[in-house]
C-alpha cells in the first residue's frame, strides 16, 4: 500500500471518528435582556423580607411598562410559591394601579410615569425595580444594567430601610454596588 493511500484511510477513518452520529442539535438561543431581567425580579422575592402583617395569598409582581415582561414573568412563576404564598403578576398601565404591589419594576418605556411610581410606593414595601439609568438616584431600590454583555444589578439601601422591607445579605454579596448601610446591624 503506497503512502498515499495510507494517509488517505487514516484522514478517512479520523473523520468517521470525529463526525457525529447524529446531528447537533440547535445551539439554544441566548435568552434576552428582558428574560434574564424577568427571571431576576422572581428570584429577588425569595431574598426579601416583607413585614409581618403582610396576610395576603399572592405575592404581586407588577410591572408598569412593556406587556413582553408581564407574559414572561406569568410564565416564569406559574405555579410557584415563597412559603404559602402563590405569585400573581400583573400589568400596572397607571399610577394607581401599583397599590398592593410586593414587587413594582418599571420599565424603560415608563420612564415618564418613574417619579410618580416612586412616590405611590415611597414608605411602603414594595421592592422598587427598573433598567432606567439613574433609578438609585431617583428614590429606586435596585437597578438593573449591563455590564460585559450581562445583566447585573445595583442596590440602595436607604429607601429599602424606608420600606419596612429587608434585603437578604446573600443578595447584597452579588450586586455589583450597594449604596447606604443596612440598618439594624445588617440585613437578614
Amino acid at each position: 500500500m503506497s503512502r498515499g493511500c495510507v494517509l488517505t484511510r487514516v484522514v478517512a477513518l479520523l473523520a468517521l471518528i470525529a463526525w457525529p452520529s447524529r446531528p447537533a442539535p440547535a445551539q439554544a438561543p441566548r435568552p434576552s435582556q428582558e428574560d434574564v431581567q424577568a427571571a431576576y425580579l422572581y428570584n429577588f422575592a425569595k431574598f426579601v423580607r416583607w413585614p409581618a402583617g403582610n396576610t395576603r395569598p399572592t405575592l404581586d409582581i407588577c410591572v408598569a411598562g412593556q406587556k413582553l415582561y408581564v407574559d414572561t414573568l406569568t410564565r416564569i412563576v406559574a405555579g410557584e410559591h415563597i412559603d404559602t404564598r402563590s405569585f400573581a403578576v400583573r400589568a400596572v398601565p397607571r399610577t394607581e394601579d401599583a397599590a398592593g404591589c410586593d414587587i413594582l419594576f418599571i420599565d424603560a418605556s415608563a420612564k415618564d410615569r418613574m417619579d410618580a411610581l416612586l412616590a405611590a410606593s415611597a414608605g411602603r414595601p414594595v421592592l422598587t425595580v427598573s433598567d432606567i439609568p439613574g433609578f438609585l438616584d431617583r428614590g429606586g431600590m435596585i437597578q438593573f444594567m449591563v455590564q460585559d454583555n450581562r445583566v447585573r444589578f445595583s442596590v440602595d439601601l436607604r429607601p429599602v430601610a424606608r420600606s419596612s422591607i429587608s434585603l437578604s445579605s446573600e443578595l447584597l454579596k452579588v450586586a455589583v454596588a450597594v449604596n447606604g448601610r443596612p440598618s439594624g446591624g445588617g440585613a437578614p
